[in-house]
């Protein structure tokens, strides 16, 4: 097929498969690759990484049996998940073997192996360790997340953000949870990905994916897609600046969200004619300083305004792209009030004999579609019109 065809019809794509790579030396399943009944890899904002592999097993002549004794899988065996698109593999998970649950049912053609993965966090998630940091300089959360994830494969995406500065930080918890306190104390997100690991705010902003085609003919690649539009979340945050004094009335400030729009008007906009604002109040925690304070009520004010929430199953093959956890993607074909762009919150990746599907959860501040936006412009699909221009001559 000529590549003008490939790109005007993307129903011709090839069923994408899922490749599976074990051990340290990376090894391939071989003729077990058979063997696999289904794949399911689950990745989301808000925790690890995990997958679950279903092989169905065989005992052969000498009693031993094809997958549980094939000497491939071990508990904390590496192991690496992707999708491949035609010879194109793209890097879903990467991580480790946890658990294995062979199943013995009464009739020995059901026989199945069960394995369970998490990502690379599996790793930072073992020892419980108790240190204070800052104490000989002050150091940023950046330079402590830096310093946990230095003895593993996994570095420090160079786009993270510093976060507070500390003096004397109590660390009583494992690397990841620590990890992942220091994330909700900025109002940061911790996200890994095969590699490396991401601590910042939101990425609302650059490269869009490819758009989910809706009721879009033979370009349609989105097989349902559903919005929950909640008016039940509030539009601003107020939290003490200072403890009360005896007899005094406490000092209170408010802060509403701060996040670039995802559309043409923000979530928050409607309802602003009621008398009544919808505000959220924080409790005091501790000793907490005013700035700590005011950081933990913005990322509650931030993550409030995401009051549109969509869920969506693409046919991966279709699509052509895997999408993670933190990156944004258009709609297209859900009218104006819901078309538009939407930032990815969990992704579950499903292969099985019906083929390839990725269901997601998605998250939007706002509605609208926004003016000028041309769908792939910024994202993997640039560079279609400049591949077009050269097929015609341009």
């Amino acid at each position: 097929m000529s590549i003008l065809a490939n790109l005007l019809d993307p129903g011709t794509r090839d069923p994408a498969a899922c490749l599976i790579e074990v051990g340290e030396g990376r090894e391939g399943l071989g003729t077990l690759n058979a063997m696999v009944k289904s794949v399911e890899i689950i990745t989301s904002r808000a925790e690890a990484a995990a997958a679950t592999l279903v092989f169905e097993d065989r005992r052969i002549e000498d009693g031993s049996y094809l997958v549980s004794d094939s000497g491939l899988f071990e508990r904390w065996q590496p192991i690496r998940l992707y999708a491949d698109f035609a010879g194109d593999p793209v890097e879903i998970l990467r991580g480790f073997i946890v658990a294995l649950k062979p199943s013995f049912p009464a009739s020995g053609g059901e026989v199945t192996v069960e394995i369970s993965v998490l990502d690379e966090s599996a790793l930072l998630d073992r020892d419980h360790q108790r240190r204070t940091w800052g104490e000989d300089a002050p150091i940023t959360d950046f330079g402590i997340v830096d310093a946990l994830v230095s003895d593993t494969a996994v570095a420090l995406d160079g786009d993270s953000a510093e976060g507070q500065t500390s003096d004397a930080l109590q660390q009583d918890a494992t690397a990841l949870k620590f990890m992942r306190t220091r994330a909700e104390a900025n109002g940061y997100e911790l996200l890994f990905s095969p590699g490396k690991v991401y601590f910042g705010p939101y990425r609302l902003e650059g490269e869009i994916m490819p758009p989910l085609m809706v009721y879009a003919g033979r370009s349609t690649n989105c097989l349902s897609f559903a919005v929950d539009d909640d008016g039940l979340k509030p539009d601003a945050v107020t939290f003490e600046t200072a403890p009360p004094q005896e007899g005094s009335t406490p000092e209170m400030e408010t802060v509403t969200a701060q996040q670039p729009a995802l559309g043409e008007t923000v979530a928050d906009a409607e309802g602003r004619g009621i008398t009544q604002q919808f505000v959220q109040r924080l409790s005091r925690e501790g000793d907490e300083s005013p700035e700590s304070a005011r950081i933990r009520a913005q990322a509650v004010a931030d993550a409030a305004s995401f009051k549109l929430r969509a869920t969506a199953e693409i046919d991966g093959a279709l699509y052509g792209y895997v999408l993670r956890p933190g990156q944004m993607v258009s709609v297209d074909g859900s009218g104006t009030r819901y078309g538009g762009v939407y930032y990815t919150d969990k992704i579950t990746h499903r292969f099985t004999e019906e083929g390839y599907r990725q269901t997601l959860e998605l998250m939007r501040n706002a509605t609208g579609e926004q003016t000028g936006f041309v769908p792939g412009s910024n994202g993997p699909l640039a560079n279609i019109g400049s591949a077009l221009s050269g097929l015609f001559g341009g």
